[in-house]
């Protein structure tokens, strides 16, 4: 009898992970390209294109361009000039009850960013030396842009198991987004060599005890967008830039 039960868990753990790597699929469709903003729209650079190496909604680089010029890297700091505050609402919760306590939140996601950028761009795989200088020769500098945030609803997620399709669809309206922009620029020209622009929602995951606070899942995607950053500067190392659409943990 023990080892029937065992055996019929073993299969209910099973399908649970099934449908979460099924509603995983969904979550993502649900997560709709960003509109560009004027961060991007001012490059004058193509907005819509895609690089086949890398996991981003739109990314494009100038052809021809000779990335071997290039052995130091500047990261201005994460701009919130162009996040759609209007959106506040869709946040609202205990934790944000205006669009100021909702800025609040947001500049604090963009400050961890700047952070969690600078740790992954003197992380292993990192060819491009920081600076802070961008008067140095072969300087490149990277400007990003958060045009969109959505925090999470604790209330919402408390005890959150992956159920049949119906639950997990559910939630997954809720899940919080993050969108961003970013410009690459030749610090001696000024002149924009490369852009990319992104939108997710969060991982699916069978117990979910992150979405338990208000901006622990956001954090989680501008991490992987960090480590997928810096990858998409070192093409040698990394020719094809992954992306995680599910953890079980």
């Amino acid at each position: 009898m023990k080892r029937h039960i065992t055996f019929q868990a073993g299969l209910s753990a099973a399908a649970v992970i099934l449908c979460c790597v099924l509603s995983g699929c969904a979550t993502e469709k649900l997560v709709r390209n960003a509109k560009p903003t004027a961060f991007l729209e001012a490059s004058g650079t193509p907005m819509t294109g895609k690089i086949a190496r890398l996991p981003f909604d739109h990314a494009w680089r100038e052809a021809g361009l000779d990335t071997a010029r290039y052995s130091r890297l500047v990261i201005r700091p994460v701009t919130l000039n162009h996040l759609r505050t209007e959106q506040w609402k869709e946040s609202a919760s205990a934790e944000i009850t205006s669009r100021e306590r909702y800025v609040e939140h947001a500049r604090e996601l963009a400050a961890y960013w700047n952070q969690s950028l600078n740790r992954s761009f003197r992380g292993p795989g990192a060819h491009l030396e920081l600076t802070g200088n961008p008067a140095l020769p072969g300087t490149l500098v990277l400007e990003i842009a958060l045009t969109e945030v959505v925090f999470g609803h604790p209330g919402t997620y408390a005890a959150s198991y992956a159920v049949p399709f119906g639950g997990v669809a559910e939630s997954a309206m809720f899940s919080p987004t993050v969108a961003f922009e970013a410009r690459v620029r030749d610090a001696a020209t000024g002149k924009i060599v490369a852009t990319a622009a992104d939108r997710r929602g969060t991982r699916m995951k069978i117990v979910d005890f992150n979405r338990l606070t208000i901006s622990k899942p956001n954090k989680e995607i501008c991490d992987e967008w960090a480590v997928q950053l810096m990858e998409a500067f070192n093409r040698e190392m990394f020719p094809k830039v992954k992306r995680t659409l599910f953890t079980p943990f």
